[in-house]
């Protein structure tokens, strides 16, 4: 990380501010350009996760309605252990844990 800027506090028509150099002000105003840059892409981020969970809620709620149909091999199922893989490691980043098996 760059230098700390240095600043001197002053006192103004009573008000006390913070004088910076030109140089650390310029380098203060780079750093908030990048953060907002930084901040919009984890919003667009954040709105495809999302969008993403609700996706698979549906494949989920899909899966669940042709269980019935699905004959399986039980614990041994390379599908459904794959799925529910999937389905587990949403469950975690969502912050919800559980170790729940997709409905069958």
């Amino acid at each position: 990380m760059a230098d700390t800027p240095r600043s001197r506090p002053v006192t103004v028509d009573g008000q006390e501010l913070v004088a910076v150099s030109a140089e650390d002000f310029a380098r203060l105003l780079a750093s908030r350009r990048q953060l907002g840059g930084q901040s919009a892409r984890i919003r667009v981020l954040l709105a495809n996760v999302e969008e993403l969970h609700r996706a698979l809620d549906d494949v989920d709620t899909a899966l669940a309605e042709v269980g019935a149909v699905h004959d399986c091999a039980g614990d041994g199922c390379a599908v459904c252990a794959a799925i529910d893989g999937v389905l587990e490691r949403v469950r975690v980043a969502r912050g919800r844990g559980g170790g729940g098996q997709r409905r069958r």
